[in-house]
C-alpha cells in the first residue's frame, strides 16, 4: 500500500502560505540547540508564543476537530504542515513544538465528559497551555497501577499528595507549566487499574513544588521532580469518571507510544549523516568511500525509512484513512527502542569519538549526533522495550491478561 501523499495544486499553493508564515517568524540564523534541555528560557517563551500563533490559524493542531480548537484540515493539509515545518526545526531556526502535544488531549478525547473537552481541549488545541505528563513516581515507572500518589475528596477539592519524577518540559529559570496532568489513587481499596483517577491540576497552586533533576539524557527536554503537598486541586479537574483514570491514561500512552502517528519527512537526520559522510574527507578520502561504513549508512537508512513509513500508516489509521490495528503504535515505539542503541553505535563506528564531542566549533552537525548517541541507551521513556513487547502482544491476542487488555486490566 502506498502510504505517500501526492500533493495537488491547492496543497502547493498551501505549501507557499506556509513557507511564508514560517520566514516571518522564524530565526534568520540556526541558533536553537537539538537537545531541548539546552533552550534558554528566551526560547522557549518565544517558542509558546509561535505555538499560539499558529493556533491562530488551526496549524498547531491541524487534524483535531473545529468544534474545539483544531484546525479541521485533511490529511494533504497535514502532511504540507509537518514537511514545512519539519524543515525549519531540522535548520534549527525554529524553537518551539509544532505541534499539540496528542498524549495531554488522548485522554480527554476518549474519556472527558463534553464540558471538559469544550473547557480544556481549546486552551490546549490553540496552544494557549502548555503542561506536564506526571505519571512516573519514583516507585512507579512502567508500572503505573504502582502508584503511591493519593486524592482525597472533600467537599468541592481533591487532598493531593505525592511525587513524580523525570517530569519534562520547561527549562530552569522559565515560566511553570499551566497545568500537571496527574494520576492519582482515588480508593486504596479498589484492586489495581480500578482504583485511579487522572486530573488537570492548575500548576500554580500552593504546595507544588518543582526540583530540576540533572541527567544524561533529558528525552524531551528539562526534567523534573514534582512533589505535591496537600495541594487542592478543583473537583471539576478530574478527567472522566472517579476510578477510572487507568483508561484515562492509557488513551495517553497508546498516543505516547505512536499510535497517533507522525508524519515524519524530508530531510532527516539520517540523511543528513549520509551527506556529511559523502562530503567529509578522512584521509584523503570521503569517509563513505569505506565499504564498512557504505554498510552501516544503508542499514540506517532502512531502519530510519520504515519508522518514517510506519509513523505515517499510524496517523492515516488515526485520521481514519485505512482500518485501525491495536498494535501499531506499540510496535512503533517497539522499534524506536530497539534501533536507538543501535544507531548510537553505528554512528560511533563510523565517526569515531569526534561524534561525542558537543563543543560548538567541533560537533557534527549542530550537536544532532552527539544528542543521537548520547540517548542512544535511554529506551526506558515511555516503557522499556520488554514493556513494549508485552503490551504489543496483549494487544495481539498473545500471553497473560491478552483476553483483559481491552479493557486496560490484567
Amino acid at each position: 500500500m502506498d502510504f505517500e501523499y501526492h500533493y495537488s495544486e491547492e496543497l502547493e499553493e498551501f505549501r507557499k502560505e506556509v513557507r511564508a508564515f514560517i520566514e516571518e517568524y522564524a530565526y534568520k540564523e540556526p541558533v536553537v540547540p537539538p537537545d531541548p534541555v539546552k533552550l534558554n528560557p528566551e526560547m522557549f517563551v518565544r517558542g509558546k508564543e509561535l505555538s499560539r500563533k499558529m493556533g491562530e490559524r488551526g496549524w498547531y493542531a491541524p487534524a483535531y476537530p473545529k468544534e474545539y480548537g483544531g484546525g479541521g484540515l485533511d490529511l494533504g493539509h497535514c502532511v504540507v504542515l509537518a514537511e514545512e515545518f519539519g524543515w525549519i526545526r531540522r535548520e534549527h531556526r525554529w524553537p518551539g513544538s509544532t505541534e499539540v502535544s496528542a498524549i495531554h488531549t488522548g485522554g480527554i478525547m476518549a474519556h472527558g465528559t463534553e464540558e471538559q473537552k469544550r473547557r480544556f481541549l481549546p486552551k490546549l488545541l490553540l496552544g494557549d497551555w502548555h503542561g506536564a505528563q506526571c505519571f512516573t513516581e519514583p516507585e512507579a515507572g512502567s508500572d503505573e497501577a504502582a502508584m503511591k500518589s493519593t486524592a482525597v475528596r472533600n467537599g468541592d477539592v481533591y487532598i493531593i499528595n505525592g511525587d513524580k519524577v523525570f517530569v519534562g518540559g520547561e527549562p530552569v529559570g522559565g515560566p511553570r507549566p499551566d497545568y500537571l496532568y496527574w494520576a492519582a489513587v482515588t480508593d486504596p481499596k479498589a484492586p489495581r487499574h480500578q482504583n485511579l483517577s487522572a486530573f488537570f491540576i492548575p500548576a500554580d497552586l500552593p504546595g507544588i513544588t518543582y526540583i530540576p533533576l540533572n541527567l544524561v539524557g533529558g528525552g524531551g527536554g528539562q526534567r523534573w521532580h514534582i512533589i505535591c503537598e496537600d495541594v487542592r486541586c478543583p473537583a471539576d479537574c478530574m478527567i472522566g469518571e472517579e476510578n477510572k483514570g487507568w483508561l484515562v491514561t492509557q488513551a495517553t500512552l497508546h498516543l505516547e507510544h505512536g499510535g497517533g502517528g507522525h508524519l515524519v519527512t524530508g530531510d532527516r537526520t539520517e540523511h543528513r549523516i549520509i551527506d556529511y559522510c559523502k562530503k567529509t574527507l578522512r584521509n584523503g578520502k570521503p569517509i563513505s568511500s569505506d565499504p564498512m561504513v557504505r554498510d552501516l549508512l544503508v542499514q540506517l537508512y532502512i531502519e530510519a525509512e520504515v519508522g518514517r513509513l510506519w509513523g505515517v500508516r499510524n496517523f492515516a489509521m488515526a485520521q481514519g484513512q485505512i482500518p485501525r490495528i491495536r498494535y501499531t503504535g506499540t510496535q512503533t515505539s517497539l522499534h524506536r527502542k530497539r534501533f536507538s542503541p543501535v544507531k548510537g553505535k553505528i554512528l560511533l563506528d563510523i565517526l569515531g569519538p569526534h561524534c561525542l564531542i558537543d563543543d560548538p566549533e567541533l560537533q557534527i552537525l549542530f550537536g544532532e549526533v552527539e544528542l543521537d548517541v548520547r540517548l542512544g541507551e535511554v529506551t526506558h521513556v515511555g516503557g522499556t522495550p520488554e514493556v513494549q513487547q508485552i503490551m504489543m502482544s496483549r494487544a495481539m491476542g498473545l500471553g497473560r491478561g491478552a483476553t483483559r487488555a481491552a479493557t486496560g486490566q490484567q
